[in-house]
This record gives structure tokens, sequence and C-alpha cells, in this order.
């Protein structure tokens, strides 16, 4: 047992003190928030810094569920004018957001960039979310802040030394990030 504690602290250790230059979802998460909040990109030695690597994706918020499928998206009571809405809304995306208005959780079905694009729009609606305002106005709002600040957020992962060819964000299967204040 011993062994395995000092195993484990070993490797704590050495992961630690290594510098990544690539974007993974945790470090895509810390990226896009200091973005939405203060639209500054931290650069690889802040943000690894910032990077907990003990915390798991799924005790993060906002909370962001993966790779939902229409399907499930419409059995939660969802009308088909609804879905049409959504359709419409995201025709020029390769992704689809959806907020669960009773959790607060964000679902979405996304690839690739797709993914960096659907944390950047999930965290401004974070920040930016009025359970008074209608739901499809403020997946618009969102929508619209993207396309407005969305390339200067790639230009500032470029001059910050991030590789932005190396953008490593796969759909992970039923992870959620969820805001606990722990990111």
């Amino acid at each position: 047992m011993s062994m395995r504690l000092l195993h484990l602290w070993l490797r704590y250790q050495s992961l630690s003190v290594l510098l990544f230059n690539t974007i993974n979802l945790k470090r895509a998460c810390l990226l896009v928030k200091s973005h939405v909040l203060h639209s500054i990109v931290p650069g690889c030695v802040a943000c690894n810094k910032d990077e907990n690597i003990l915390l798991w994706q799924r005790f993060m918020k906002p909370r962001i569920t993966f790779g939902v499928s229409l399907e499930e998206m419409v059995c939660g009571g969802r009308s088909v004018s609804m879905i049409k809405t959504l359709l419409k809304l995201y025709a020029k995306e390769q992704y689809i957001l959806m907020v669960n208005q009773q959790q607060g959780d964000f679902e979405v079905e996304a690839t690739s960039v797709s993914v960096l694009r659907s944390v950047w729009q999930t965290y401004w609606l974070h920040e930016n979310w009025d359970s008074s305002d209608d739901v499809f106005h403020q997946l618009a709002q969102s929508i619209l802040q993207m396309e407005d600040r969305f390339e200067d957020f790639i230009q500032q992962l470029n001059r910050a030394g991030w590789d932005t060819d190396q953008i490593n964000l796969r759909v992970p299967k039923e992870i959620t990030i969820d805001e606990s204040g722990l990111v």
C-alpha cells in the first residue's frame, strides 16, 4: 500500500511540472472562461499552473453533457417547433446546444473544433444566463456573441503560444462539466 501511495505521489509531482501547449477539454474550459469573462486568454504557463490535474471534468461547471442524441433532446418533452427553432439557430454550426432549464445543464452534440465553439458558447450563456428571459432569445444572443468574439479568442490563443493545430477535444462519452467554483 505504501508503495502505491509513493508511486501516486511521484506521478503527481512529475505531472504537475509538465508544460502543455496543446488544448484538451479541461484547458479549453479554463481558456474559454477567461476569454468570456475578461476577453483575455492566459498563456501556456499560467493555464497549466491553474489546471487542477486531480479534478475530474465531471465536477467542473458549467455542466456540459457531450454527445446527447437528438432523440434524447426530443424525448425531453420538447415540441417539433422547438427542434425546428434549434435547427434554424444552429444552421451554420456543426453542433447543437440545448439548455436543460430545470437543472441549468447544457447538452451538446458536437465534434472537434465545434466542441471548442460549444464550450465558448456554454461559458457565455453560463455567465449571462437570465432565467426570466426566453431560452431561444438567449441562445441566439450567445451565437451572435460567439460569431463576434470567437475569432479573437483563436487569435489570442495563437499569440499566447497555444498550438491551435493540436486541439484535442474529442467528444467524451458520458462526461459532464459542472460549475461549483472548482474551475
